[in-house]
């Protein structure tokens, strides 16, 4: 795979950044990037960015890849050597590639911006209320947001990020911040690998590639340290702490943060802030800009402010009759699953003396008939097709 220098170019209020793929086969493809244009001043000539983007599909792929021009001398070594390792151990189909760079560089000056993705969910609220919120060192204090379309918007596409973006361009208003909104083709690249799998490096490439004008990166963890593993997965976030740093190159530091507070923790932190109230977005339905208020994130979501009695502050971005209706069922899931975000609402339930309704145990009983049932009968035919060949011998 040969990654040559990005083409720039100018659409009427945004600038379109293309970066010139060349495969083995010697067929060519371009991956792009499109800001708006007054950030056009952020945007760099290294080839970080392509090079973090594209460099699981060249593993996947067995491609080893010839960067036309200058990368971090730290992204160099540590994606030769180290990360490939980590991927590998994370996507076990991944091969090792070998990676060749025209020139490096390792004298780069940091810019003081610093950015995080936002997109008005639990993580994001949670970052902003400790990294602009709160009383934090200049270095770490939020000066910018992202919304990037690498793939995270789903069967809703082109469609949904427009919409997303246009209600979180709101709400960054009304907090103060500017929001870069960032459109990109980088999910044509990633067949057949699901976003959440890989999510980290998708999103890293847009800051590395805004790196004249984004010094530091806060990445927002989904998960808590107990929950933090290197082992194959669909989620690549149960590394992030780990494997995000080897991103980083003398220009930008990537920080993964709030692995210190569970889901619980940080949907109450959220719940101090009023500008969560009529904007908080946690749905994975790809339908619209807004919650169901029944998909699984809307109800964990839900079912915490309601243990938390803060459920009213969300009134107006969450439908709470469809809740009342899918809280039992869904209670009952709770109760027997062993999912680490919902073990924590359990936890939460019993430290708040929240008492859970007698039909969801009678209803989490079913569920786990009816779960097991399959596995139990295959045993008893087993059991039956031995004692048959017993029988006659």
């Amino acid at each position: 795979m040969n990654i040559y220098p990005n083409c720039i170019e100018e659409i009427q209020n945004d600038t379109l950044i293309n970066f010139p793929i060349e495969y083995s086969d010697n067929t060519n493809d371009k991956l792009r990037y499109r800001i708006e244009k007054s950030y056009t001043d952020y945007v760099t000539d290294f080839l970080d960015a392509p090079l973090v983007a594209l460099i699981i599909p060249a593993m996947y792929a067995g491609e080893d890849i010839y960067l036309h021009g200058t990368i971090s001398e730290r992204l160099y070594y540590n994606l030769s050597g180290p990360y490939q390792a980590i991927l590998k151990h994370l996507i076990p189909t991944l091969k090792s590639i070998n990676i060749f760079p025209e020139n490096l560089i390792s004298n780069s000056k940091r810019s003081p911006g610093v950015a995080t993705g936002f997109s008005c969910g639990i993580d994001s609220f949670s970052l902003l209320g400790k990294h602009y919120y709160s009383d934090v060192v200049q270095g770490f204090k939020i000066t910018h947001l992202l919304f990037h379309n690498v793939g995270s918007h789903g069967t809703g596409g082109e469609r949904l990020f427009e919409a997303r973006y246009a209600k979180n361009r709101q709400i960054a208003d009304k907090i103060g911040l500017p929001l870069i909104k960032v459109n990109s083709n980088l999910e044509k690249f990633y067949q057949p690998f699901i976003y959440e799998h890989t999510d980290t490096q998708r999103n890293a490439s847009v800051p590395l590639l805004l790196q004249k004008g984004i010094g530091r990166y806060l990445y927002a963890s989904a998960y808590g340290f107990p929950d933090i593993y290197l082992r194959p997965s669909t989620l690549m976030t149960h590394s992030d702490l780990i494997a995000l740093p080897l991103l980083s190159t003398e220009s930008v530091d990537m920080v993964s943060t709030g692995s210190e507070y569970n889901r619980v923790e940080k949907t109450i932190q959220v719940a101090k802030i009023e500008e969560s109230y009529d904007s908080l977005d946690v749905c994975i339905h790809p339908g619209s800009a807004g919650n169901c208020s029944k998909c699984a994130k809307c109800l964990r979501t839900l079912l915490t402010l309601d243990i938390a009695g803060l459920t009213e502050k969300y009134s107006s971005v969450f439908d709470l009759s469809i809740y009342q209706e899918q809280r039992t069922r869904y209670i009952g899931e709770v109760i027997i699953s062993d999912d680490p975000f919902l073990r924590e609402i359990r936890e939460f339930a019993e430290q708040e003396n929240y008492e859970f309704p007698k039909k969801s145990y009678l209803f989490a009983v079913y569920l786990k008939i009816q779960r097991h049932f399959p596995r139990m009968m295959r045993v008893i035919k087993r059991a039956l097709r031995r004692v048959k060949k017993i029988i006659n011998a």
